[in-house]
């Protein structure tokens, strides 16, 4: 139930950190893909990443309508569940391909119900304190403080590798049950006075896509939707190059989870800082120039995977969370004071469901013409990259107005 109470208000703020610890405690991360390959070879694991991110696909507007209609605890609650289930399934599912896969659904549910939610939470409990003006800084802070979690748990991921992938995945499942227990005792903050209920699903998806009319909006949610490629192309092949740097095979790993994990604790904690800095560094050189040299980043990032399996190259893998810390922040914030608040987490699911269609989408082709070669792959990948990079400045040139770019 909503409620205005100050108090309980001021809890949520406290919570909402706590939570992003939690969530952010993905000690699953650095070795999961290299648990995949080990299991069903590295065109196995791409088909289980392209499974989760067409699960994505599935659940995310349902989410964040969910969430703009049944309320953001609810929804913050039922991604917590959906992650318990998912680490239960990684824990207990080894070598079934359809066990794994049903955890990769779930995993899917968690951040489906996640995405939008829980910055439209943490907004719209500001937007009742009369605090909105403080989000884009505090949102910074808290997603900083997220990754810097991240950071802390790929380095115990990493270790806990050495115990066989079950003990990560066991200590994955305590922290999805604290998230369990944190969004029990959240409250949902108040909305506006309504003289009509929200509106069901589709005329849902019409009235917030009809904030795409704004230009601005409309270029910021196409970058969102490019986005998700430019992020997650190094993340899902990381961890196979780590393997090809190391001189190691898909069943025999060695040492790479524990290097695995440090690569990722270090990137994390890149990101954390570049998460921090996305406020002042957006106001310095606007909001377009920042998110395009954002993608630019991740482009040069796959590129260098590409054409050069050496240690030097680590020296950019750890700003790859670059982008995916600092742009979302932004977007976040583009969104927020812009969008009602009744339609504000559908807006950012439908972002991130475009997104992942469209990467779900290029992981399964990738899948099926992969065999097991990384440097294949990479390659690919890098020349989409670039494309994407240069349709995303094009259409900034055209479409967004110029006093809109140093927003």
């Amino acid at each position: 139930m909503a409620t205005t109470d100050p108090g309980h208000l001021a809890r949520n703020l406290r919570l909402i950190t706590v939570h992003e610890i939690l969530a952010g405690s993905l000690v699953w991360l650095p070795v999961f893909v290299l648990f995949t390959r080990s299991r069903f070879d590295l065109d196995g694991a791409l088909a289980l990443a392209s499974i989760y991110y067409l699960a994505v696909v599935m659940l995310e507007v349902p989410s964040g309508w969910m969430s703009d209609r049944l309320g953001r605890v609810p929804t913050l609650r039922l991604a917590a569940v959906c992650w318990v289930a998912a680490q239960t399934c990684f824990l207990v599912g080894d070598d079934r391909f359809a066990v794994v896969a049903l955890g990769q659904i779930l995993l899917a549910g968690g951040f489906a119900s996640l995405s939008g939610t829980d910055v439209t939470f943490h907004y719209d409990t500001l937007e009742s304190m009369d605090r909105a003006a403080e989000f884009r800084d505090r949102q910074a802070r808290l997603r900083s403080l997220g990754l810097t979690a991240t950071a802390a748990s790929a380095l115990v991921g990493g270790l806990l590798a050495f115990a066989g992938y079950r003990s990560v995945f066991a200590v994955a499942l305590a922290l999805a049950a604290g998230q369990v227990v944190v969004t029990v005792r959240m409250t949902e903050p108040p909305r506006p006075t309504r003289t009509a209920p929200p509106p069901m699903l589709l005329s849902q998806l019409r009235l917030s896509l009809g904030h795409l009319a704004d230009r601005y909006l409309g270029w910021v949610f196409f970058y969102g939707f490019v986005m998700v490629t430019l992020e997650h192309v190094a993340f899902e092949m990381m961890q196979p190059w780590l393997t090809e740097l190391l001189g190691r095979s898909a069943d025999d790993v060695g040492t790479t989870p524990v290097f695995a994990g440090i690569v990722f604790a270090v990137t994390s904690f890149v990101g954390a800082g570049a998460a921090r800095a996305s406020a002042p560094v957006s106001r310095r050189f606007g909001v377009v120039p920042t998110l395009l040299g954002l993608a630019a980043l991740s482009a040069v990032i796959v590129t260098g995977m590409a054409l050069w399996v050496h240690v030097v190259v680590v020296a950019l893998l750890v700003l790859r969370s670059v982008q995916g810390a600092a742009a979302p922040v932004l977007i976040s914030d583009a969104v927020a004071p812009r969008v009602d608040q009744s339609r504000r987490a559908t807006l950012l699911s439908l972002n991130s469901l475009v997104g992942r269609l469209g990467y779900g989408v290029l992981l399964w082709t990738a899948s099926d013409r992969a065999g097991d070669d990384v440097v294949r792959v990479l390659g690919w990948l890098s020349m989409l990259s670039w494309l994407l990079v240069a349709v995303l400045v094009a259409s900034a040139l055209a479409v967004v107005p110029r006093r809109l770019r140093a927003v």
